[in-house]
């Protein structure tokens, strides 16, 4: 949906990604306040000044959400958690965590940490600002509108919409007084939903008022809530089905393996259309050579299939992206799902001991989910979110 994050920056060990949304983002705002909102709240700039404002202005957005995920990564850290990465996405930001909080306390500490210091930068920025008022007209433009955007940040992450710092502070809320980490998370995406709703009608009448800008954008962020809350109920199912299992206890103990100099035709009509698999090991006496899936053959032109052995389209082994045979079965389907692959060796100890496919392990979760709709209570979270 955003497109491929990319590493900018790294704080103490945390990679800094964003994600491309942000380029023409940046650049319209940076448009708009150079050739609208500046020129019509300052007169007498020069049209440089009104661009170099406009851009300097714009690029403090990305900068100001940064600063708030990062209290969320450092809050999380103090606290023993270690912190993956922080993205950088359209509607804020992702604290990538190696495991959620363990208490009410730790979820509420990490999750207002985010607002606080969005209010503690337009706090200073007011300062700043009104120490440069009737001094330098241009200063004081950019601070105000980091004051602003700060205190927009700060508003709009304390509206009570999971997977919002609202929301994961109305969790942390839940959590204490229900005792339980499942039924608070059921509350708290329920709440965001609900709050989705409400902002795709604002945005509605909005429109219907006339107010093109304000009520598409009120209705992308509701969708956004709605869609974000969703996926957060889904990621609690997957936790209650797999949370105790290991890649160990879903793998297959037996693959399709064929010689390096197997014929891609004879590959496809045996193993993929003969036997149904969408993925074949490529071994020569027990070595592991590499892995040869359906996308890897369709690279080969198909009437060339006859003569091109699987030696040379293969992923190569050391190219395969593989789990350990410790991961648990929800890192393997993540990994799975966000490299858009089919199937995952399985490793112990650097030898291939199985593999898990994507399809065998979602076949696992819809049985488990038609023999047990309703799920146990776990209170013990393992897994990392996304936080907004």
């Amino acid at each position: 949906m955003f497109g491929r994050s990319f590493k900018v920056a790294s704080v103490r060990g945390v990679a800094i990604e964003m994600t491309p949304s942000w380029l023409p983002i940046v650049a319209l705002l940076g448009w708009t306040l150079a050739d609208d909102i500046f020129p019509s709240l300052y007169s007498g700039w020069s049209n440089g000044a009104y661009w170099a404002v406009g851009i300097g202005a714009a690029l403090s957005l990305p900068v100001s959400v940064m600063l708030h995920e990062l209290s969320h990564a450092s809050a999380a850290i103090r606290r023993g958690i270690p912190v993956k990465r922080v993205q950088l996405l359209i509607f804020g930001g992702n604290t990538e965590m190696a495991h959620q909080p363990k208490s009410p306390g730790e979820e509420f500490a990490i999750a207002i940490a985010g607002p606080i210091t969005s209010v503690i930068i337009a706090f200073v920025a007011s300062l700043l600002g009104f120490a440069f008022h009737n001094r330098n007209e241009v200063t004081e433009a950019i601070f105000v509108f980091i004051l602003i955007e700060n205190a927009g940040i700060a508003v709009f992450n304390l509206i009570p919409g999971f997977p919002l710092d609202g929301g994961r502070v109305f969790r942390s809320l839940a959590w204490r007084r229900t005792k339980s980490f499942r039924r608070a998370t059921r509350l708290a995406a329920g709440t965001g939903e609900m709050v989705g709703y409400g902002l795709m009608f604002t945005g509605g009448i909005l429109l219907l008022g006339g107010f093109l800008v304000a009520g598409l954008w009120a209705g992308i962020v509701g969708w956004f809530l709605i869609s974000a809350a969703k996926a957060e109920t889904q990621n609690l199912q997957l936790e209650s089905i797999l949370g105790r299992l290991s890649a160990r206890d879903v793998m297959r103990e037996e693959w399709a393996t064929v010689v390096p100099g197997a014929s891609l035709q004879s590959i496809v009509d045996e193993h993929m259309l003969g036997a149904g698999e969408r993925t074949v090991v490529v071994a020569n006496d027990g070595a592991v050579l590499g892995i040869l899936s359906v996308r890897d053959i369709r690279r080969s032109p198909r009437d060339q299939w006859a003569n091109t052995p699987a030696q040379s389209v293969m992923t190569p082994r050391e190219k395969v992206v593989t789990v350990n045979a410790d991961a648990s079965a929800v890192e393997t389907l993540l990994v799975l799902g966000g490299m858009r692959l089919n199937q995952v060796p399985v490793l112990d100890a650097g030898r291939m001991v199985g593999i898990v496919t994507r399809q065998e392990l979602l076949d696992r979760v819809r049985l488990v989910e038609s023999l047990a709709p309703d799920d146990p209570p776990a209170e013990a979270p393992t897994q990392s979110e996304p936080r907004a």
